[in-house]
């Protein structure tokens, strides 16, 4: 079945549609949504009917059938369905049935006459093609697809980050530019253009907002990209934005420059006509569209609401381990931290079978440290603590057996905590002082606070005060060093416990003040709500 409406052409046999000179591949689930609609389009048909005839062979939650209903609409305009509140919706676009007429220049013909048509539009494609070999007239030649990159929005939690914002747009200008004919913005240009009055009105504009400045640059494609992370984990997340429709989507990556590089290469395969030649049509990723805003939920503290778009996202793509893992940390920071664990134990299982190393390191790390927290905060028997070491030094095997020094460097500090823990002083030192040796080889030396932190608990458990605010003294220098408010909550809460258990209770709570300061300082509610939470003695775990 082929129609035509606003001058684009929908094949629902093919799930392809022709908008604006481009081909583009609706996803199965959703072209399903789009035949039934239409199939039904004299009446509101329900949730429950639609649901029922699309996934009959699943169960989902409502949310997989409000996100087909988006992509239909980002796709053809908001106006083709009707939203009836508590009822359903209805297709109330008009279409034109093109499967069983043969068009010549807008008009129906029969068989006969298209043999006449067919010589001579030959004769004029004949024509044509001697006429443009004769001419080389600059204004024969097709405009190009335009794209302009915002600056990036670092979200790193350190000062050695800053350069990220302008030299990372012009890599990605840089690179696109060497591996594209897409037309790219000059960063003067668009500098320019972000006068005040034309930026959005908050730091964390509304998509419309970015929509409408998309409008005033003129540009096919905006882009905006966020870096999250730390130095060898990091996360970018990016929204394009095309006239009426955005797509997200998240990258993971060791380095930044292998982040940035992949969204080069998605940009250049997605709109460069010369790749979309010689590559298969662009299918709309759903589920990293999903995981994506179930991360821009979860940065929000928005659990139950991130958990929903993280479950979407794996249904339908059970391969995407990153979802899993971030719906096992919002079950986790919703308090049900024993679905959490389920979930890694299955990450665990699927990773291994995939040989996602990383991502079956980090599983075995987390349960570790989620265990060796339950030990200290929910008065759990020592059995925590040796379930905790195991998964803990399985981390550390993988880690080696991989060379990921980073995660060899988290193993070893949390097999210290443990040591710690159990009051085995003698060993968790050597243990840290390993981990201080990777730390040094790693860029930016902000990741030696977390070493010194320990070794700084463990001085003062051995009455060792002298030591201990050395210790502390030295991880201050380097978090300040680096501008890392993550790093200075941390020493300054470890300090505040310290006093605690040494009944100093004013001291405590102003190192608590201060923590509470830098964190609002950042902006950052997760460090917000970790100092509110100890000082509400609720000393409540976020996965992050």
């Amino acid at each position: 079945m082929r129609f035509t409406f606003n001058d684009s052409e929908l094949n629902l046999t093919t799930g392809l549609l022709i908008k604006d000179g481009q081909t583009i591949s609706i996803r199965a689930k959703t072209l399903s949504v789009l035949k039934y609609l239409i199939a039904e389009k004299d009446h509101v048909v329900t949730k429950q009917a639609l649901l029922a005839e699309v996934w009959h062979d699943v169960v989902v939650q409502e949310q997989v059938l409000v996100q087909s209903i988006k992509e239909i609409r980002d796709l053809l305009g908001s106006h083709v369905i009707k939203t009836y509140p508590r009822q359903g919706y209805q297709w109330t676009a008009e279409l034109h049935d093109i499967s069983k007429q043969h068009k010549v220049f807008g008009k129906s013909v029969n068989r006969a006459s298209l043999v006449q048509i067919a010589v001579l539009v030959l004769l004029t494609i004949i024509g044509l093609v001697i006429y443009s070999l004769a001419s080389n007239s600059p204004s024969a030649k097709t405009a190009k697809f335009t794209v302009a990159f915002l600056p990036i929005i670092n979200d790193m939690p350190d000062d050695i980050h800053e350069w990220v914002p302008l030299q990372g747009m012009d890599y990605l200008s840089s690179g696109l530019g060497k591996n594209s004919q897409l037309q790219l913005i000059p960063r003067a240009e668009l500098l320019k253009a972000l006068v005040p009055e034309n930026l959005p009105s908050s730091e964390n504009p509304e998509h419309q907002e970015l929509r409408a400045l998309a409008l005033r640059l003129k540009v096919d494609l905006l882009v905006q990209t966020r870096l999250r992370g730390y130095p060898q984990d990091f996360q970018l997340d990016y929204s394009f934005y095309l006239g009426q429709r955005v797509e997200q989507g998240v990258i993971l990556a060791a380095d930044i420059a292998t982040a940035l590089e992949q969204l080069v290469q998605k940009i250049a395969q997605r709109f460069d006509p010369d790749a979309i030649k010689t590559s298969q049509p662009y299918i709309s990723n759903f589920s990293n569209e999903a995981f994506a805003r179930g991360i821009e939920l979860y940065s929000q503290r928005e659990y139950r609401q991130a958990s929903t778009f993280f479950s979407t996202a794996l249904q339908s793509n059970h391969d995407l381990l990153a979802a899993r893992r971030y719906l096992a940390a919002s079950y986790i920071n919703s308090g049900d931290i024993e679905q959490g664990i389920t979930l890694m134990k299955e990450n665990i299982a699927q990773a291994r079978q995939k040989q996602m190393h990383r991502e079956e390191i980090r599983s075995h790390l987390m349960i570790g440290v989620l265990l060796i927290h339950r030990y200290q905060n929910d008065s759990h028997t020592s059995d925590d603590l040796t379930e905790a070491e195991l998964y803990i030094q399985l981390t550390k095997t993988l880690a080696e057996q991989y060379q990921d020094s980073l995660f060899i460097a988290y193993a070893l500090e949390e097999l210290a905590k443990i040591k710690r823990l159990q009051k085995k002083y003698p060993q968790a030192i050597p243990l840290l002082a390993a981990a201080m040796q990777y730390h040094k080889e790693f860029q930016g030396s902000y990741g030696q606070t977390r070493t010194l932190i320990e070794l700084a608990l463990i001085a003062f458990a051995q009455n060792k005060e002298t030591l201990g605010q050395d210790y502390f003294s030295q991880a201050t220098t380097i978090a300040n060093q680096n501008g890392v408010a993550t790093n200075k909550v941390a020493i300054l809460l470890a300090q505040a416990q310290v006093a605690l258990t040494t009944e100093q209770f004013e001291q405590a709570r102003a190192y608590a003040e201060q923590a509470k300061a830098i964190a609002r300082k950042a902006k950052s509610n997760v460090l917000i709500a970790q100092v509110s939470a100890w000082l509400a003695e609720n000393n409540s775990y976020q996965v992050n």
